[in-house]
């Protein structure tokens, strides 16, 4: 263990000593391997079999549901009706987080090349679980799967805004490093602010993707400094796909209204939850063939989803409250994606992302992003911080168009939304702090309060 940490430590002493060039052929080279790993034959019949299509919603449950009783200990003894599967189905346990952190041994299916995957999420509970060669290979040819729909291809030109450690902080506005196996360009997020941002775009020009993907908030500067300066890419963009941060509105339309290409949200987890996507008028469906989500209403069209994956047989996630919600344009208490024809609306994100009003009403992100409609064009970023009861702290990046009645404006919607017993402080900087990931938090809830489900915001 001691000579793995002093490898890696002299490997990332060595590539961040080394002149940008040099920075190049290591991404590359690590390119090259991933590209060996992942998109081997297993990801070639994957990627065939969901391009064929014609899979069966029955026929996937009930091999999933024999493949928990055979090969993992936890289900052994679980009891199969294959004329009524779907009651079979409901009758496992729900599972939560502490259930996988707690008995991962048990859930599991470790034969073939494993590897372990660690995640903490927002809530910095550390969770571990195994994923195959198989999953691997699943997961990345759903993934082209889902690009494909849009027209681009695997390994088209793509720019990626990602959280990976890739320059130094000394990085005199150099953000990218190429990976030339993948046909790729990373930008690092951490280090973009809205001062180097143009650096991005003229690389980016030059670069020419025909996608581009990873955390909106980035993608996002770039877009609100191409609109603030009249800049519009003299190549076609074919779609962008943000992933690991919730989506907001605005975003998606300054994204697409500068890159004139349509946004393709989409949603997994690093546990292994089955996929969501949106597609061209703005919704967003279930990928059945990645697995199953029940739906629980705990407000005005909010639902919790309760996720059970196909494409994670070494560690199933199986009946799993994933702590993510949706909306849905629906009243029922229950809808699930076996029986029901699933339209979400938006991802919400984190239940636990959202703010507490003066009458214990719970204000998610896509509530209070509303008070910046009609600004846009003057605010490039902001971030909700709830400090106290009643206090709240906004964090902004605006242009030099913005006035103190443009605050205003903002002030009285939060009042609308939060109650006139709050307390708001605006802060004005250069940069939203980022987190230690390279994302950046649209709400940071710092009270530990909670409120009663159903006592959701429910205006619009």
């Amino acid at each position: 263990m001691m000579l793995k940490k002093m490898m890696n430590t002299s490997v990332h002493d060595i590539y961040f000593s080394s002149p940008v060039f040099m920075q190049h052929a290591f991404t590359s080279v690590y390119g090259y391997k991933l590209r060996r790993e992942r998109y081997n034959v297993l990801y070639r019949r994957a990627f065939r079999r969901y391009m064929e299509g014609g899979t069966n919603p029955k026929e996937m449950l009930s091999d999933f549901m024999h493949h928990l009783k055979q090969n993992i200990p936890f289900y052994r003894d679980i009891r199969i009706d294959e004329g009524n599967l779907f009651e079979s189905f409901l009758a496992l346990p729900v599972t939560v987080k502490e259930d996988l952190r707690n008995g991962l041994e048990e859930r599991s299916h470790t034969v073939g090349i494993m590897r372990k995957s660690r995640t903490s999420g927002t809530t910095g509970k550390n969770l571990a679980v195994y994923d195959s060669e198989y999953d691997r290979a699943d997961r990345m040819a759903y993934l082209d799967y889902i690009k494909m729909q849009s027209g681009v291809k695997p390994f088209s030109k793509r720019a990626s805004f990602t959280g990976q450690e890739l320059t130094p902080p000394d990085h005199r506005n150099i953000l990218w490093r190429y990976n030339k196996p993948m046909n790729q360009i990373l930008y690092a997020t951490f280090h973009m602010t809205p001062e180097n941002v143009g650096h991005v775009y003229e690389n980016l020009v030059r670069f020419r993707p025909v996608t581009l993907d990873g955390f909106p908030t980035s993608i996002h500067m770039l877009a609100k400094y191409m609109l603030s300066n009249g800049l519009k890419p003299d190549f076609e963009v074919r779609a962008v796909f943000p992933t690991a941060e919730t989506l907001l509105p605005h975003v998606k339309r300054d994204i697409e209204k500068a890159f004139d290409t349509v946004v393709i949200d989409q949603y997994s987890s690093s546990e292994g939850a089955p996929f969501i996507y949106g597609t061209e008028d703005g919704k967003y469906i279930v990928g059945k063939e990645t697995g199953l989500i029940e739906f629980e209403r705990v407000g005005h069209h909010l639902y919790d989803m309760i996720v059970t994956s196909y494409i994670n047989r070494a560690t199933p996630i199986v009946r799993y409250r994933i702590g993510d919600q949706v909306e849905i344009r629906s009243d029922r208490k229950y809808l699930n994606s076996f029986d029901d024809d699933i339209k979400i609306e938006r991802i919400i994100g984190r239940a636990a992302d959202y703010l507490t009003g003066s009458r214990s009403n719970r204000v998610t992100a896509v509530n209070i992003s509303w008070v910046v409609d009609g600004l846009e064009e003057k605010v490039i970023q902001m971030q909700f911080v709830q400090t106290g009861r009643y206090h709240y702290v906004v964090n902004m990046v605006v242009e030099d168009a913005f006035e103190k009645h443009d605050e205003d404006i903002i002030r009285d919607r939060m009042y609308r939304r939060l109650g006139e017993e709050s307390v708001i402080h605006f802060d004005y900087m250069e940069a939203i702090p980022k987190e230690k990931n390279g994302k950046v938090r649209f709400i940071i809830n710092q009270t530990g309060k909670e409120v009663s489900v159903g006592d959701t915001d429910e205006s619009v």
